[in-house]
C-alpha cells in the first residue's frame, strides 16, 4: 500500500510538472509592426506556379486601380479567413483550455477555435474539411515542448492568404506558435498549396502582448464601416 501511495503521489506531480511545463498563451496581442502582406522568413521571393503568379499579378493589377472586387473581405465584409486574420491591425485576444484555444479578433468580433490535444486526421474533422470548406478551416494541434503546432485544413480557395495572396482548396498551414519571452509571440507558419506554390514556404509573424484592459473588444461591426465609407479591412 504504501509504494502504491508513493507511486501516486510521482505520478502526481509529474502530471502537475507536465501541465506546469505548458506555456500559457493567454491574452491580449497586436502585430509587433503593421504588415499587410506576408513574405518568406528565408528572405528569397515567394516561389509562385505559374497560375500562382498570374493570379497574384492580377490581384496587385486590379487593387492598384481601386478595385477589389477580387477580395471578398474588401467587397463583402467576408471573413478573411487564415493566415490573413493573423495580420489585422486590430488587437486579438487568446483563451487557452486544455482541450480548446480560442482566439477572439477584435475585427468584426470573428473568432477562430482550435481543438488542442488531437490530430487533424479525426475522423470528425477531416470529414467535415473535406465536405464543408470555411474561411478559418478546421484545426487541430499539439505541443511539442514549449511549441504548440496547429495544422489547418478545408480552407475555401475563394479567401486571400493576405491583402494580395491567392489560395486553392488545397491550402494546408501549420503554424508554430511559441513565446520568444512573456511578452513576445511568435507564429512561424508553413503554406502548402501545390496550386499557387511549387514547394512549402514559412513566413514568421510577431505579436507583442498587450494591456489586458482592452477587453473587452469594443463594438466591431465591417458593414458600419463600408456605409462609412472606411474601408472593411483597414490596410
Amino acid at each position: 500500500m504504501r509504494m502504491v501511495a508513493m507511486l501516486a503521489a510521482t505520478l502526481t506531480v509529474l502530471d502537475g510538472a507536465a501541465h506546469a511545463a505548458i506555456p500559457d498563451l493567454s491574452g491580449v496581442w497586436a502585430l509587433a509592426k503593421p504588415q499587410v502582406l506576408l513574405t518568406p522568413a528565408d528572405g528569397g521571393p515567394i516561389p509562385f506556379t505559374a497560375d500562382g503568379r498570374k493570379a497574384f499579378d492580377a490581384n496587385r493589377s486590379a487593387a492598384a486601380k481601386g478595385d477589389y472586387s477580387f477580395d471578398l473581405t474588401m467587397s463583402t465584409c467576408a471573413s478573411p479567413g487564415q493566415p490573413r486574420l493573423m495580420l489585422t491591425p486590430k488587437p486579438f485576444a487568446i483563451f487557452q483550455e486544455p482541450s480548446m484555444l480560442t482566439i477572439l479578433y477584435e475585427w468584426n468580433h470573428v473568432f477562430r477555435q482550435i481543438k488542442l490535444g488531437t490530430q487533424l486526421r479525426d475522423p470528425l474533422l477531416s470529414a467535415d474539411a473535406q465536405e464543408f470548406p470555411a474561411s478559418q478551416g478546421y484545426s487541430a494541434a499539439n505541443w511539442s515542448g514549449n511549441t504548440l503546432v496547429v495544422t489547418t485544413t478545408g480552407l475555401t480557395d475563394s479567401r486571400l492568404l493576405d491583402n494580395l495572396l491567392p489560395s486553392s482548396d488545397d491550402l494546408m498551414l501549420t503554424e508554430h506558435l511559441s513565446l520568444r519571452d512573456h511578452d513576445t509571440l511568435d507564429d512561424r507558419i508553413t503554406i502548402a498549396d501545390a496550386d499557387d506554390f511549387t514547394k512549402p514556404w514559412d513566413t514568421v509573424l510577431t505579436y507583442k502582448r498587450q494591456p489586458d484592459s482592452l477587453l473587452p473588444f469594443p463594438e466591431d461591426v465591417c458593414l458600419d464601416r463600408v456605409k462609412a465609407k472606411q474601408p472593411a479591412l483597414p490596410r
